[in-house]
Formats: C-alpha cells, structure tokens, sequence
C-alpha cells in the first residue's frame, strides 16, 4: 500500500514538473545530417514561443524516416517526441499526449536496441514511463520502480551524460522527502548538467536544449528561495538569445530592478 501512495504522490509531482517549466521537457537532440535541418526549426519555434509547429516538424520527421531509417533521424526523433509530449501535458491536451506517447516508446523501444541499451536512450525510456505515470497514475505502482531503475542505471553508467543528471535531477527535486526526495541534492545535479553543456555543441550550435536547461536550472533556484541566482541564469539566457521575449516579459521581469 506504501508503494501505491508513494507513486500517486510522485505521478502528481511529475504532472507539476511539467506545468512549472512552463514549456517542455529536457532533450538531448544529436547533431543531425540535414534532414530538413529539424533541429534549427524546433530552436527557432522554441525562442519564438511556437511550440504548435513541432507536431508539423515530428510528421516530416516520421515520413523521413520510414524512407531512410536513418538512426541518427531516429534519435533525433524519439526526444523530440518527449518534449512535444511535455508540451501537450502541460496543455493538458490528454489524448494528443497518450498517442504521440505511444508512438515515441515504441520508436524509442527501436533505437534502445540499436544502441544496445546506451545510458542516454535509457534515461529517456525512464522518462517516458515517468510520462506515462502523469498520464495514467494507476500504472504507477508497477511502473514506477522500473522508471528509476532506468534512471538510476543510466547515470551510473555514464554520470557525465547530459540527460542523465537531468533526470536524476527530476527525481531527486520532485519525489516527496518522506520517500527520498532532496532539493538541494537536484540542484547539483542540474548544474551538472548545465556545465557539461557549456561546453558542449548544443550550446555553440544555437541548441534550444542549452537554453531550457539553463532555465530548468533557474526555475529550481527559484523553488527554493535562491531568487538571485534564477534571476543570474534569466539575464544569462537573454544574453545568449536577445529573441527570446517570452523569457524576457514572464521570467526576467519579475527580477527585481529590471
């Protein structure tokens, strides 16, 4: 029974993950080889706040790969999918959110193998099922363990993997302290994974997965009383993106002094 009440209590927090971020979730996109170039539309749809052009773009994708089955294609694909699906649960746009889920376990189900199970395709099938969690909280009891073994695997085989903190991140920040939970454990995580961006190609290549990052990082910050450092990471943001406006007039400024 305390297992039960314990993933009620955590699927209810993943839903409110997705709400406070305000946009989508966290997604490490490989570097890809023209296809359409994907990539800079879903940044150019993620600084101009047009999220409804990535169901448009993940169409093109799909068509693209069944003709090619490029694999590279393919992993661009399955995280793109997560943080569309982030995106209509944060709209509360159910149903579109249990197709495109569906869709993106089974294709991500396809890369595992062909990666043969490497850390990062494994933090995202963790993070799929935390999905399927929010949707759907009576699977919790039987698929939450499995989510946090695919979490927790993925960071131990590779603790500088991007993705993985992030994840290791959300689970340490949003499970209740009663079951494990630590806020200021999470922060070290995000800012790990933050730092090893830094000095990665997604930010260099003008990747939206730098900045909602940074962001992810800002907004924990806030959660727990740093308001500063937040406003630091905002300012920081800006100063990568001057065409960001929506992380100008909601987030910056309500900085003080702006």
């Amino acid at each position: 029974m305390l297992i039960t009440i314990f993933w009620l209590l955590l699927a209810s927090e993943m839903k409110r993950i997705v709400l406070i971020l305000l946009l989508f979730s966290l997604i490490p996109l490989a570097k890809g080889q023209g296809h359409g170039d994907y990539n800079n539309r879903l940044y150019l749809s993620y600084i101009n706040d047009e999220m409804f052009l990535w169901a448009k773009i993940i169409g093109e994708m799909n068509q693209e790969y069944e003709r090619e089955k490029n694999q590279t294609l393919l992993y661009d694909l399955c995280f793109t999918y997560y943080g569309y699906i982030g995106y209509l649960i944060s709209q509360e746009e159910e149903k579109a959110a249990k197709s495109s889920l569906d869709e993106a376990m089974k294709k991500t189900e396809v890369l595992n193998e062909a990666l043969d199970g490497r850390h990062d395709v494994l933090a995202l099938q963790g993070a799929l099922i935390g999905y399927r969690l929010v949707l759907s909280k009576f699977t919790s009891m039987f698929q939450g363990p499995k989510a946090l073994k695919y979490i927790k695997t993925a960071y131990e085989s590779a603790d500088t993997c991007f993705n993985c903190n992030v994840e290791m991140g959300n689970m340490k920040f949003y499970t209740p302290k009663i079951f494990g939970g630590d806020k200021t454990e999470a922060i070290q995580y995000y800012e790990k994974a933050v730092e090893i961006l830094e000095t990665s190609k997604l930010k260099t290549d003008r990747n939206w997965i730098y900045m909602n990052t940074v962001l992810l990082l800002a907004n924990a910050y806030k959660e727990v009383g740093q308001e500063q450092l937040a406003c630091n990471l905002y300012k920081q943001v800006l100063e990568y993106e001057p065409g960001a406006h929506w992380v100008r007039k909601d987030l910056y400024s309500k900085c003080p002094q702006q």
